[in-house]
């Protein structure tokens, strides 16, 4: 084992050593969640569906039927109370972290949008019309199942433990369907990390090459997110 990969699985079992940019995320998470709580009249502890729909949750009957396909990303950003974001951005925390700081930011942020994309189209086509999906758990879903493809294509690249994140990925699907959640959005968004993690196992032989294909999924990331946001802004303030 080198001496880098030694240190990268060193730092991983330092959780309390959060990343930049996923702390960046989470609070990003956070102001959205306090946006709902303040349009939705100031609860905390469960967002109703209407205010959801309105400031940008994944509604098939709009996402698809109207062509608002900016929802696929603003509905990874929402939450639908404090249990909810509590839970989400504890587990972006640990994960987002370990990735950012082995593979480096922009492997957290690309990633995280398109798996967020790829699970919400997959709810948004496997759901009720009239259902609003919305939460970071098919985003994050993507870079757990991210970390664990990497830990098994290319396993000298980042040091993930592979049986704690198939373990973690398995037990929360079970949870989803125990508790109802949208398991589509999860298996969606597992999808989305697995592809990207065939394009980190491609170009695992130049670990450069490596940093600067995540900086440039981080670029377009933070764009289709922002774009997304803007256009959830106009629609919530025309309406």
């Amino acid at each position: 084992m080198s001496y880098e990969n030694q240190n990268a699985r060193a730092r991983i079992r330092q959780p309390s050593q959060y990343g930049p940019l996923t702390i960046a995320l989470c609070v990003v998470f956070g102001v959205v969640f306090l946006i709902e709580s303040y349009v939705d009249g100031g609860g905390l502890w469960n967002i109703t569906p209407r205010t959801l729909g309105e400031l940008g949750g994944n509604a098939p009957v709009l996402t698809l039927g109207q062509g608002e396909l900016w929802r696929l990303v603003t509905a990874a950003l929402m939450h639908g109370g404090l249990l909810h974001i509590a839970f989400n951005t504890y587990a972006m925390l640990i994960i987002g972290s370990a990735i950012e700081r082995t593979l480096g930011p922009g492997w957290v942020l690309g990633p995280f949008v398109f798996s967020g994309i790829t699970g919400s189209a997959l709810s948004a086509y496997a759901n009720p019309s009239n259902v609003v999906a919305i939460g970071a758990s098919g985003g994050i879903f993507g870079l757990v199942a991210m970390a664990a493809a990497i830990s098994f294509l290319a396993p000298r690249l980042a040091g993930f433990s592979r049986n704690v994140l198939v373990q973690w990925l398995v037990f929360a699907l079970a949870i989803g369907v125990v508790a109802g959640f949208d398991n589509w959005g999860h298996a969606g968004g597992i999808v989305g990390g697995a592809l990207c993690a065939l394009i980190a196992a491609a170009l695992k032989q130049r670990p450069d090459v490596v940093r600067k294909a995540g900086m440039a999924g981080g670029a377009v990331g933070v764009i289709v997110m922002v774009a997304s946001v803007v256009f959830a802004a106009r629609n919530f303030l025309a309406g």
